[in-house]
């Protein structure tokens, strides 16, 4: 009795491009992001970028979404002296025609009284 044996080839791992795994991980960090979903859509397996999301985030690779504070110069105001003469101008169209209520700025608090009492 013969026997012919046949060299099976070893298994070679499937090679996926840095900038692919780059991409899906960085998608995978959106928020509401679904790494099934992604997965499934690129025709991969989710253990496999879950895999990929894991080993970036503890290389460090990607840094994830943090707070960054900045300091933005602080806005002056000029004080003129119009600003003392200024309106609170306030125009609502009707299909009769148009309403309009001006009231001093410098008593705003008695026109939100107003409109409180006008639009309940």
């Amino acid at each position: 009795m013969s026997t012919l044996s046949v060299p099976l080839s070893p298994r070679k791992r499937r090679y996926y491009a840095p900038a692919l795994k780059a991409r899906l991980v960085a998608a995978c960090q959106q928020p509401g992001a679904s790494v099934s979903r992604l997965a499934r859509d690129n025709g991969l397996k989710a253990n496999l970028v879950r895999r990929w999301v894991r080993e970036a985030r503890q290389s460090g690779a990607t840094p994830s979404p943090i707070f960054v504070p900045l300091s933005l110069p602080v806005a002056t105001v000029e004080h003129r002296t119009e600003d003392k003469h200024r309106t609170i101008r306030i125009e609502i169209s009707r299909a009769r025609g148009a309403v309009v209520i001006e009231w001093p700025s410098e008593q705003a608090q008695h026109c939100v009284a107003l409109l409180r009492e006008l639009l309940p």
